[in-house]
């Protein structure tokens, strides 16, 4: 008993002491990078590694020896089919020592494929709630390629509360993976000082000379803007001259925008007043977001749970943003995984005649809602089909149907006969957020799917939750035009955030080039982030505010593009002939004109090439071109209706009316003398501007109601 129990502990001990491998990676890091006095978070020891490693899912996994390389063994991994989500299938193992928050950690491991293509994902994520520290996507290449990956870790992990690993299951595969190795430096270097194939401290298209940003800021000048004629007139309709004008541009047309928390407005729950004053007015000018979203509370389980709040308060929230003028988006009518729908639909997941009860219900009571129905307009219908297919697989067995996917079709035409004119978006992170090209050509089959069936979507949603390595912008843009050519829909970036791990300047000027490539693009009609302020946000790294609403270097840049840049705030003097012309930015603008003690304020809603006659009240030319000869009877009118009266020496007689505010109410052309004017004008005064081939006058016209 005694010789076994220390044959053991010799083997133990031998099984457990430093290898070759490692040896001579800590030389190779020392000799090539500097680095010296880390610690091991997976045992030092090739073969007690591969020994720890577990596996799961339709894979086989098999030892090889390699006698030629740097590393003596490794696991040659079959993915036998691809799964419904990356991890469905993995490979990993957990650490055998402790990280604390912000210790600088380096993963390293060799890697290469046997089969034609590969891809997986690498992470390290908590065991307990598996949040990421890093998730990235690689292509491995048929040469045994060394890879690195290094983090600050965001929290503290026990031993093996931090697993370190690959999701397989995106296609069918072979590969193979040796010399895994996680390295803890703590505080001794900065991560810059390390080794990293993926890099969050660069991406593709950063360059302020690269090809792409002077093309997307033509495209800006030409869609974004539209030509703006003014014409500054007198009480006689005179032209005048070297009038101040000055447009101020109140809001955007395109959406800039934030996912919200419905509970933090007024007369709700967690009610915010700081959180509730930056939604309108983030830049400390007044200017504050457009186009918004709700996080939770619209989504099923939410909706009837009640998360944070009642669906009243929810509704009072939508009512409060929409009176600011804020455009308010539903998110999301149906999200058909498993996680995502009310504990009653998996109780009864076999029921079909219950589960289509349930969704009518549904959609019954979102979309013909007495008051969301006016203020939501726009529905993101369908949420993350492509790796949640709970109910898709569900209607498999309906024998009405070729497929389960074909219940999308009847809620998609259902909400369309409920209300044909509501924007349906179809939303999901495939395109820009999962790396996966397995997973994007599922999400492209489902789309064509439903426009090969006609099926009335008017809109594709695409989440862009970057990750540890920002994705490159000329790929972003690639995948734009994609989706727009193929489908010829609006689209909208519709939740927009980064993962903490990437640097913050980075991240600014990530949000600078990401928001401008959105602007640029000719199909997109929207950047909306998830959540601006850290304070309340899924990952605690909201794009524009810290905690304590001091501003991010990309919230910085936020506003510098959207409410600086690409605002229109500009002051011209009127020519000789009343006019003033310039292209603002599409959106609500006010004008507001003045001469000597004379000012005139008119607001416009300018979406394309716009003229407007602007009279500036209080002034007069020095001509008096009203004769006498023209009669405008009944004045006062009762009706808002009347006639003009004038002698036959005038010809070609039109006229224009406008209100106290100087704003075109009616133009008419051709008017014979005596001829009723069919108005409908509310009581007070107007102008009435009658213009000949021979003079112009203009009149006053009273109208009591």
């Amino acid at each position: 008993m005694r010789v076994i129990i220390i044959l053991l502990t010799s083997f133990a001990m031998t099984l457990s002491a430093q290898d070759a491998y490692h040896t001579s990676l800590l030389v190779e890091l020392r000799d090539n990078y500097g680095l010296e006095g880390g610690i091991f978070l997976l045992p030092d020891n090739e073969e007690e590694v591969l020994e720890r490693t577990t596996t799961y899912g339709n894979i086989s996994v098999v030892d090889i020896s390699q006698p030629s390389q740097t590393f003596s063994q490794s696991k040659g991994i079959t993915v036998l089919s691809e799964g419904n989500n990356p991890w469905d299938a993995g490979y990993g193992i957990g650490i055998i020592n402790t990280v604390s928050a912000d210790d600088l950690v380096l993963v390293t491991f060799w890697a290469k494929q046997n089969s034609s293509s590969s891809q997986v994902f690498v992470y390290a994520e908590d065991a307990i709630d598996y949040e990421k520290e890093f998730y990235f996507p690689i292509s491995f290449t048929p040469d045994w390629t060394q890879y690195f990956v290094a983090f600050n870790a965001n929290e503290s992990y026990n031993v093996n509360r931090l697993n370190i690993g690959f999701h397989l299951a995106t296609q069918s595969q072979n590969i193979e993976i040796a010399g895994m190795s996680a390295i803890n430096y703590r505080d001794l270097y900065q991560i810059t000082d390390l080794p990293s194939s993926f890099s969050p401290f660069d991406y593709e298209g950063r360059a302020l000379d690269a090809p792409w940003r002077s093309l997307a800021d033509t495209r800006i000048e030409q869609i974004r803007k539209s030509d703006l004629k003014i014409t500054v007139v007198d009480n006689s309709g005179m032209p005048v001259s070297d009038a101040t004008v000055k447009v101020e541009m109140q809001q955007h047309d395109f959406g800039f925008g934030s996912a919200l928390v419905t509970c933090r407005f007024p007369g709700n729950n967690c009610y915010d007043a700081t959180y509730v004053d930056k939604v309108i007015n983030i830049d400390g000018k007044g200017h504050g977001f457009n186009e918004c979203v709700n996080e939770n509370a619209l989504k099923w389980r939410a909706w009837e749970q009640e998360w944070l709040g009642t669906p009243d308060e929810t509704v009072g929230a939508f009512r409060w943003l929409h009176d600011q003028g804020i455009t308010m988006r539903g998110h999301n009518l149906l999200w058909p995984g498993s996680d995502y729908l009310p504990s009653d639909i998996n109780d009864n997941i076999s029921d079909i005649d219950y589960l289509r009860t349930r969704i009518d219900e549904r959609i019954e009571e979102m979309i013909a809602h007495p008051e969301l129905s006016t203020i939501v307009r726009d529905w993101d219908i369908l949420n993350e089909i492509t790796t949640n297919r709970t109910l898709e697989f569900a209607f498999n067995s309906d024998p009405t149907l070729d497929n389960g996917r074909k219940l999308y079709n009847e809620i998609y035409t259902k909400v369309r006969e409920m209300d044909p004119t509501l924007e349906l978006y179809i939303n999901d992170y495939m395109a820009i957020s999962s790396g996966s090209a397995n997973l994007v050509a599922r999400y492209k089959s489902f789309l064509d799917e439903l426009r090969d069936d006609g099926v009335p979507f008017d809109g594709i949603g695409f989440q862009a939750h970057i990750g540890s390595v920002p994705n490159s912008i000329p790929q972003v843009e690639q995948i734009f035009n994609d989706f727009y050519q193929r489908y010829g829909k609006r689209m909208k970036i519709t939740e927009y955030d980064m993962n903490p791990a990437v640097d913050e300047l980075i991240q600014a000027d990530y949000m600078r080039d990401i928001l401008t490539l959105t602007f640029s693009h000719p199909g997109m009609d929207a950047f909306i982030i998830w959540g601006f302020w850290d304070g309340n946000h899924w990952k605690n790294n909201a794009p524009i505010f810290y905690e304590d609403w001091t501003l991010k270097p990309s919230g910085e840049v936020f506003i510098q593009k959207v409410y600086e840049e690409w605002w229109t705030d500009d002051t011209l003097l009127s020519d000789t002939n009343g006019i003033a012309e310039l292209r603002p930015f599409k959106g609500k603008h006010t004008i507001t004109v003045t001469k000597g003690g004379a000012t005139t304020s008119v607001d416009i809603d300018l979406l394309q090439e716009q003229e407007i006659e602007i009279v500036l009240d209080g002034t007069s030319s020095t001509t008096d071109i009203d004769n006498g000869s023209f009669g405008i009877s009944p004045n006062p009118s009762d009706s808002g209706s009347f006639q003009i009266d004038y002698p036959d020496i005038y010809d070609n007689i039109s006229i224009k009316i406008y209100d106290a505010n100087s704003k075109l109410i009616q133009s008419q052309d051709s008017i014979i003398s005596g001829q009723l004017i069919q108005s409908e004008l509310s009581a007070g005064v107007y102008l009435i501007k009658i213009k000949t081939d021979q003079t112009e006058v203009v009149k006053r016209l009273i109208v009591n109601k």
